[in-house]
């Protein structure tokens, strides 16, 4: 299958490419905004993971399974929770987030189990 461009078949799962929405940066906490696209988002969006790589072209890689450490804003929590965006590239608690394993927060940032 093929959106935006990209080819979606026997891509390795942990991270997926995305067409990146304008001002989304690598390392932040994104969404998926559209069909294969990712970003920021608008708050209290479901967490899709983190980018962690942008090219030139406009895509990039988004890391969907395992641990990821992303910005952080909100409570300090941990435990089974509900993740969304705040639409600035950080992740925190929502109610109408991702479920999620949160290891712990600490200045800022957020170690986070995405399964």
């Amino acid at each position: 299958m093929k959106l935006n461009g990209i080819e979606y078949a026997g891509q390795y799962n942990s991270a997926l490419t995305y067409a990146l929405d304008a001002g989304t940066v690598r390392g932040d906490a994104v969404t998926q905004t559209a069909a294969a696209t990712a970003g920021r988002g608008a708050a209290d969006a479901p967490l899709l993971g983190k980018l962690e790589t942008q090219e030139r072209d406009g895509l990039g890689a988004v890391i969907k399974r395992g641990v990821i450490v992303v910005p952080w804003t909100g409570a300090a929590v941990f435990g089974l929770q509900k993740i969304g965006v705040d639409g600035t590239g950080k992740a925190k608690v929502s109610a109408t987030g991702r479920n999620c394993e949160v290891i712990g927060v600490a200045d800022g940032y957020a170690a986070i189990d995405l399964g």
